[in-house]
Formats: C-alpha cells, sequence, structure tokens
C-alpha cells in the first residue's frame, strides 16, 4: 500500500482532532495583557524560570477560530518542563497589518522576544514575519504546517473554493500587492537571503503531516532545498502537529530540545 493510499488527506479527520482538543478542559497558570484589546492577552504555562517556549495558534487567521484548540499542547509542553506562552491575537478579515502588529509586540515582550517560538499554520506566518525581519531577537522558530507562500496558498485553494487567505488579506496578490510584499513569509525569505540568515544565527525547523487536508504538505517538502530542517510525518494531519501523544509531536519535542542543548 503506497503512502498517499494510507494516508489520503481528510478534513473529516482533522476536525475530529480539533474537536477533541477543543473538548479537554485545560486552565494557564496565569494571564497577562499585552495591550488595550481585548485579543491581545497571554496565557502562562508551566515553571517560572523554565525555558520559555512561545505557542502560536493556527485557525488560518479565522476569527471564529481561538487560542483554545491549542491549550492542551501549551499543558503538555509545560509538563515536559518548559514556561510556556500562549497568545491570543487579533485576527480582523481584511485587516492582516493589526495581526503582524501584534506578532512585533509579542517580541517586544522580555520574556517571550528571545524564546523559541512555535507556529501552527498562521501562527507559523506570524513568527516567519518575524525571524526574517531582522528587527528583534527571535533566532529559532518551529513551523508546523505553516502558510509559507501565502500567494501559492491563493493560487491553489482559491482553485478549491478555499478563501481563507484572500479574505484575511484582503485580496489576493494582484489587488493586494503590497500587503502580500510586506506580510508573505516567501517573498520576506528572498529578501534575507541564505546569507544573512546564517550570518544572523536563525534556525527554522518545519514539521508537516503528510496527511495534512489543509495546507498540502508538498509545501514544505518544496522547502528542503532551503537552509531549513524539515521534517515531513508519514500520516499525520493538520491537527495532529499539536495533538499530546502523536507521532508528530516526538519531532516537536526533539526540535525544542535541540533548542536547549
Amino acid at each position: 500500500m503506497s503512502e498517499s493510499t494510507a494516508a489520503s488527506p481528510s478534513r473529516e479527520e482533522e476536525q475530529k482532532v480539533y474537536d477533541n482538543l477543543l473538548a479537554l478542559r485545560v486552565e494557564p497558570d496565569g494571564t497577562e495583557s499585552y495591550g488595550t484589546k481585548a485579543d491581545q492577552f497571554i496565557e502562562w504555562y508551566g515553571p517560572e524560570g523554565a525555558m520559555v517556549v512561545t505557542l502560536l495558534h493556527g485557525g488560518c487567521f479565522r476569527e471564529d477560530i481561538g487560542l483554545d484548540f491549542a491549550r492542551p499542547a501549551a499543558f503538555a509542553l509545560a509538563e515536559a518542563g518548559y514556561r510556556v506562552a500562549l497568545p491570543e491575537y487579533r485576527r480582523l478579515a481584511g485587516t492582516p497589518e493589526v495581526t503582524f502588529e501584534d506578532a512585533r509586540l509579542l517580541a517586544q515582550h522580555p520574556l517571550i522576544g528571545p524564546s523559541t517560538w512555535v507556529g501552527h499554520c498562521a501562527g507559523a506566518t506570524m513568527a516567519l514575519d518575524v525571524l526574517f525581519s531582522g528587527e528583534y531577537e527571535l533566532q529559532h522558530v518551529v513551523a508546523l504546517a505553516p502558510l509559507f507562500d501565502l500567494s501559492r496558498d491563493v493560487r491553489e485553494a482559491v482553485a478549491s473554493g478555499e478563501t481563507a487567505t484572500v479574505d484575511f488579506m484582503g485580496g489576493t496578490p494582484v489587488e493586494q500587492p503590497e500587503r502580500y510584499a510586506r506580510f508573505d513569509p516567501m517573498r520576506r525569505w528572498r529578501e534575507l537571503g541564505e546569507a544573512q540568515f546564517a550570518a544572523r544565527g536563525l534556525r527554522l525547523d518545519i514539521i508537516h503531516g503528510t496527511a495534512d487536508a489543509t495546507v498540502p504538505a508538498v509545501r514544505s517538502k518544496d522547502l528542503n532545498t532551503e537552509p531549513f530542517n524539515v521534517a515531513l510525518v508519514p500520516g499525520a494531519n493538520h491537527n495532529d502537529l499539536i495533538r499530546p501523544g502523536d507521532d508528530a509531536w516526538i519531532f516537536l519535542l526533539g526540535a525544542l530540545g535541540n533548542s536547549a542543548a
């Protein structure tokens, strides 16, 4: 049986994982505001003084998907010995500026700024914006099924009727060229280049499941010629990447463990 047959992408399976994560009751150890808006807060998990990990939740920038389903992952990372920051951030259709402004506000936080950032899906897009900017202390990102190339996402997703990125960005790359130039990680990466990436000591680990029905794994596979660490997890779907106990979780713990070494 081929890998594609054994683990064909399924939105239904991803939804089941999401629903199961959402149903788990998890409470943070504390909360903190980093701005004046309702969505500008951080939930903290784990022991103070431990290595800080910042977990940016995904949801394809949709306003109706908040940090709730990422709480089990934050709790599990705390159980593994990390001090985990789980931020909420603003997501307004057609106004990507406020989302990336929140990422940069988080980058100025004394504990979060120099920490390792773990971004899932859209959360990875935010983390990559900060990493590639060269303006902050962030040096290591673990990107889980990242929306790395927003222009490619629009080309491929719109063809299948998906409009999340277009809605978030307020249009296509043709309609909003300045926004895509500012916020598309692929364009930011091309501006930065491999030489500067190495000179600044940056590190990017990408983990992607081969059964991802939301962000096709081939997009991360196509990045394996770049100076990134790309790991494809057989059979893992989009939300398995933040499901404690899944095979993909071992890859995440490994990336974080190597960061601490």
